[in-house]
């Protein structure tokens, strides 16, 4: 798998964070790339909560079936592939204070063995990076409008 972290600093609460990532209808919003995100089930929060995604990265378009693994009210949402591109995402969130926290985000990827899988890896590689840095500024952004406009 390939690992990407990025952490920043973010003007609210962790609670504000928490809140607003586990809001399903945000993540289209702040997620680079992504496309459609849609509950399968009528579970959208908490642990066992699925969705079908489809996101681009530069030419690949990726479509997988995520499960919520993680989670942790006010502190970490976490979410594995079940079907088709594989990757996990792990959001975490540590309060700073009463209107400052760092959020984490973390993404794991992996793409299918030979020679086509390698090739796609180095492909899409550079593009998760950019991917994953643009969604977490996009999300302390919102994250910090959200936390205003509920004070």
């Amino acid at each position: 798998m390939t690992e990407v972290q990025i952490v920043e600093a973010c003007v609210a609460s962790a609670e504000s964070a928490f809140a607003y990532v586990n809001d399903y209808h945000h993540l289209p919003l702040f997620l680079h790339g992504m496309q459609s995100f849609t509950p399968v089930g009528g579970q959208t929060v908490g642990l066992g909560a699925t969705f079908d995604g489809h996101m681009t990265l530069g030419p690949a378009s990726l479509q997988s079936r995520i499960e919520v693994v993680r989670w942790e009210e006010n502190y970490a949402i976490a979410v594995r592939s079940i079907k088709g591109f594989e990757v996990e995402s792990t959001f975490l969130f540590h309060a700073e204070g009463p209107a400052r926290c760092t959020v984490d985000a973390i993404v794991d990827f992996r793409v299918p063995g030979g020679l086509a899988g390698r090739a796609l890896g180095k492909t899409i590689e550079p593009f998760v990076k950019i991917a994953v840095q643009r969604s977490t500024n996009n999300l302390v952004t919102q994250i910090s409008d959200f936390h205003a406009s509920r004070q």
